[in-house]
């Protein structure tokens, strides 16, 4: 008790902080919410400078368009445009194609080792939600799985016909060739099988290091800027309260 009212009587402004403490519980939250929310500010900021952080501004990438796909069904592949969903387009020239390994994986029979089987889709750029001057714009779709034929597949080969401005122009899956998309199928009966896909974090479009340590510097001026506004209250506090009534009798 005797050395906080020596502080007190040393030092005016320490009483009133004192006195705002007593007389105004609120102030105090207050203050402390700021001084929380700069100490987020800057745990945030060092983060984005020692982790990857995905860009929020890419909306469309591979990821985003083989999670799509998964919604769709995949048919064995008769060598023609369309299916059982779709429509055949128009006659015109093929696009050019382009084959990547993905990891979309089908429940196909034959247990833990099944056939190796080649399915098709034919969907419009709108459909897989992707851009572009015609949105009705078709592109077909083969895959083979599971890819490479063997003991030890690693997912499977899609083969994606259609104009390459519609695709996305993010880090891409590795190339794979299928071969001959020509030839027939290997089923004799008609089936449909629903993919699954599991997220690739490394075809995530992450942010530069010049940007992440740009939004680190921004983080940390919010966080000073909080905190020297906080600093500022409890400053303005002290000045316009008054001081404790003993401490104003001795002064």
């Amino acid at each position: 008790m005797l050395p906080s009212c020596l502080a007190m009587e040393s030092c005016p402004l320490l009483g009133s902080l004192c006195l705002c403490l007593e007389r105004h519980p609120p102030l105090i939250c207050f203050c402390l919410c700021l001084f929380s929310l700069a100490a987020t500010f800057a745990a945030f900021a060092a983060y984005i400078q020692l982790h990857e952080v995905r860009d929020a501004d890419i909306t469309q990438d591979w990821n985003s368009l083989l999670e799509s796909l998964s919604h769709f069904s995949f048919c064995t592949d008769n060598g023609t445009w369309g299916g059982p969903t779709t429509a055949a387009p128009t006659p015109r020239a093929a696009p050019p194609a382009l084959s990547v390994l993905v990891g979309l994986t089908f429940h196909l029979p034959g247990g833990g080792q099944p056939n190796t089987s080649r399915l098709a889709l034919t969907v419009t750029s709108h459909q897989l939600g992707l851009g572009g001057p015609v949105p009705q714009q078709p592109i077909r779709m083969v895959v083979v799985t599971p890819w490479p034929p063997g003991p030890s597949p690693q997912g499977s080969c899609l083969s994606m016909a259609g104009p390459p401005s519609l695709l996305p122009q993010t880090r891409a899956p590795p190339r794979c060739i299928m071969g001959d998309l020509d030839a027939p199928p290997q089923e004799e009966l008609e089936s449909c099988y629903q993919p699954r896909y599991q997220h690739d974090p490394t075809l995530a479009t992450m942010l530069s290091l010049d940007d992440r340590r740009l939004c680190s510097q921004r983080l940390l001026l919010a966080g000073l800027t909080v905190l020297c506004l906080c600093t500022l209250l409890l400053c303005m506090a002290g000045l316009c309260l008054p001081p404790p009534h003993g401490t104003r009798g001795r002064l």
